[in-house]
């Protein structure tokens, strides 16, 4: 009887490490080695750079590179036939080999343009001239306090410019259960 426990758990134990999985893994290449990735907002490492995935559908890659325009591009991952129900259940977990899915994605950086200086200068001064056209901004004082406005640029607020609930209150009795 232990013997035949023994053998029934064993054989659970073997089945359990045989069955297969699935790894998902993609691959980010660029035309300028050592480029930055970011996938999704996250940085992976310079270019070629790999990381993982669980699920099909879009993902955001970003390529930077010193002398270069940055790249922001839209990648679509399209789900196989093993990653719809109920076939997902059987890839993970009764197949009993590996499937290992890696998706290639090429991003082509395009070298920066020189930025012409006097446009740029003009185009400042386009915008600084609107902005002094603008009419002044309103802000209500409130319970008799100076406005915003009232200080001269550049100088701090004063704390009793800020309104009454702009520090927390960390006292005896802001602690719960009191």
């Amino acid at each position: 009887m232990p013997a035949m426990r023994f053998g029934f758990v064993f054989g659970i134990a073997t089945l359990a490490f045989a069955t297969g999985c699935v790894d998902r893994r993609f691959v980010v290449e660029s035309n300028v080695p050592g480029a930055q990735i970011y996938v999704d907002g996250e940085p992976i490492g310079p270019s070629p750079a790999d990381g993982w995935w669980e699920y099909a559908g879009y993902r955001e890659m970003i390529a930077v590179a010193p002398g270069y325009e940055p790249l922001v591009e839209r990648v679509r991952f399209k789900a196989k036939w093993y990653e719809y129900p109920p076939l997902d259940f059987v890839a993970e977990v009764l197949w009993p080999f590996r499937i290992e899915d890696v998706r290639r994605v090429k991003l082509n950086l395009e070298p920066s343009r020189p930025v012409n200086q006097t446009t740029l200068i003009g185009d400042a001064d386009s915008l600084r001239s609107r902005s002094a056209m603008l009419p002044p901004t309103s802000v209500p004082a409130s319970k008799g306090k100076p406005s915003p406005q009232a200080r001269p640029s550049g100088q701090a607020p004063t704390p009793a410019a800020l309104p009454d609930n702009f520090f927390p209150n960390y006292g005896p009795e802001a602690a719960p259960g009191r």
